[in-house]
Protein backbone atom coordinates (compact mmCIF):
# COMPACT_ATOMS: atom_id res chain seq x y z
CA UNK A 1 0.00 0.00 0.00
CA UNK A 2 0.85 3.49 -0.91
CA UNK A 3 -0.37 6.98 -0.20
CA UNK A 4 -1.20 9.29 -2.56
CA UNK A 5 -1.47 13.00 -2.91
CA UNK A 6 -5.12 13.00 -1.77
CA UNK A 7 -4.15 11.38 1.86
CA UNK A 8 -5.76 7.69 0.49
CA UNK A 9 -3.83 4.54 0.33
CA UNK A 10 -3.68 2.31 -2.68
CA UNK A 11 -2.33 -0.86 -3.28
CA UNK A 12 0.63 -0.61 -5.50
CA UNK A 13 0.38 -3.87 -6.97
CA UNK A 14 -3.57 -3.41 -8.18
CA UNK A 15 -4.34 -2.20 -11.92
CA UNK A 16 -5.77 1.04 -12.39
CA UNK A 17 -8.94 1.29 -13.48
CA UNK A 18 -9.68 1.23 -17.43
CA UNK A 19 -10.86 5.07 -17.59
CA UNK A 20 -7.52 6.61 -15.79
CA UNK A 21 -5.03 4.14 -18.08
CA UNK A 22 -2.78 5.75 -20.30
CA UNK A 23 -5.39 5.49 -23.96
CA UNK A 24 -2.33 2.77 -24.99
CA UNK A 25 -2.61 0.57 -22.52
CA UNK A 26 -6.46 -0.01 -22.30
CA UNK A 27 -5.88 -0.47 -26.29
CA UNK A 28 -4.29 -3.01 -25.24
CA UNK A 29 -6.42 -4.55 -23.07
CA UNK A 30 -9.21 -4.26 -25.31
CA UNK A 31 -7.23 -5.87 -28.03
CA UNK A 32 -6.73 -8.65 -25.06
CA UNK A 33 -10.43 -9.44 -24.31
CA UNK A 34 -11.32 -8.98 -28.16
CA UNK A 35 -8.83 -12.19 -28.69
CA UNK A 36 -10.34 -13.99 -25.67
CA UNK A 37 -13.87 -13.27 -26.71
CA UNK A 38 -12.81 -14.89 -29.73
CA UNK A 39 -11.12 -18.44 -27.98
CA UNK A 40 -13.82 -18.54 -25.31
CA UNK A 41 -17.50 -17.44 -26.84
CA UNK A 42 -20.47 -17.56 -24.28
CA UNK A 43 -20.39 -21.09 -23.05
CA UNK A 44 -16.33 -22.07 -23.30
CA UNK A 45 -15.31 -20.70 -20.33
CA UNK A 46 -12.98 -22.85 -18.10
CA UNK A 47 -15.28 -23.90 -15.15
CA UNK A 48 -11.94 -23.10 -12.69
CA UNK A 49 -11.99 -19.80 -14.16
CA UNK A 50 -13.68 -16.44 -11.93
CA UNK A 51 -14.20 -14.83 -15.93
CA UNK A 52 -17.53 -15.88 -17.55
CA UNK A 53 -19.33 -14.43 -20.36
CA UNK A 54 -21.15 -11.93 -18.06
CA UNK A 55 -17.75 -10.82 -16.74
CA UNK A 56 -16.36 -10.70 -19.67
CA UNK A 57 -18.67 -8.80 -21.48
CA UNK A 58 -18.90 -6.25 -18.96
CA UNK A 59 -15.46 -5.70 -19.53
CA UNK A 60 -15.73 -5.06 -23.08
CA UNK A 61 -17.78 -2.79 -22.61
CA UNK A 62 -16.19 -0.85 -19.83
CA UNK A 63 -12.70 -1.09 -22.06
CA UNK A 64 -14.56 0.45 -24.70
CA UNK A 65 -16.32 3.16 -22.98
CA UNK A 66 -13.37 4.42 -21.54
CA UNK A 67 -11.52 4.38 -24.68
CA UNK A 68 -14.32 5.99 -27.57
CA UNK A 69 -14.45 9.63 -25.48
CA UNK A 70 -10.37 9.39 -26.28
CA UNK A 71 -10.19 8.73 -29.76
CA UNK A 72 -9.61 11.76 -32.22
CA UNK A 73 -8.36 10.42 -35.42
CA UNK A 74 -10.18 7.17 -35.56
CA UNK A 75 -13.99 8.23 -35.35
CA UNK A 76 -15.28 5.95 -38.81
CA UNK A 77 -14.01 2.80 -36.87
CA UNK A 78 -14.95 4.15 -33.55
CA UNK A 79 -18.70 3.99 -35.17
CA UNK A 80 -17.64 0.63 -36.80
CA UNK A 81 -16.69 -0.99 -33.54
CA UNK A 82 -19.52 0.47 -32.12
CA UNK A 83 -21.58 -1.37 -34.60
CA UNK A 84 -20.30 -4.76 -34.20
CA UNK A 85 -19.76 -4.84 -30.26
CA UNK A 86 -23.82 -4.09 -30.77
CA UNK A 87 -23.74 -7.12 -33.03
CA UNK A 88 -21.61 -9.66 -31.30
CA UNK A 89 -23.28 -8.58 -28.44
CA UNK A 90 -26.78 -9.48 -29.80
CA UNK A 91 -25.68 -12.53 -31.67
CA UNK A 92 -24.03 -14.04 -28.52
CA UNK A 93 -27.72 -13.44 -26.19
CA UNK A 94 -29.48 -15.54 -29.79
CA UNK A 95 -27.03 -18.32 -29.57
CA UNK A 96 -25.43 -17.46 -33.15
CA UNK A 97 -22.03 -18.07 -31.54
CA UNK A 98 -20.27 -17.76 -35.01
CA UNK A 99 -22.02 -14.58 -35.69
CA UNK A 100 -20.63 -13.76 -32.50
CA UNK A 101 -17.39 -14.41 -33.10
CA UNK A 102 -17.02 -13.17 -36.68
CA UNK A 103 -18.27 -9.66 -35.49
CA UNK A 104 -15.81 -9.86 -32.34
CA UNK A 105 -12.98 -10.89 -34.90
CA UNK A 106 -13.58 -7.92 -37.30
CA UNK A 107 -13.19 -5.43 -34.39
CA UNK A 108 -9.89 -7.06 -33.69
CA UNK A 109 -8.99 -7.55 -37.36
CA UNK A 110 -8.99 -3.56 -37.19
CA UNK A 111 -5.57 -3.60 -35.05
CA UNK A 112 -7.39 -1.60 -32.23
CA UNK A 113 -3.96 -0.79 -30.43
CA UNK A 114 -3.19 1.47 -33.62
CA UNK A 115 -6.41 3.22 -32.97
CA UNK A 116 -6.10 7.00 -32.08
Amino acid sequence: MRRVPTGRYIDSNAAPPASIMPLIDTLRDFAGSLATACNHAPENYPSWSAWTYTTHMADLKELWAAIRPQLRRDLDQAAFIDAKLQEAFGAYEANQKEQGTDAILAIYNLDVKALR
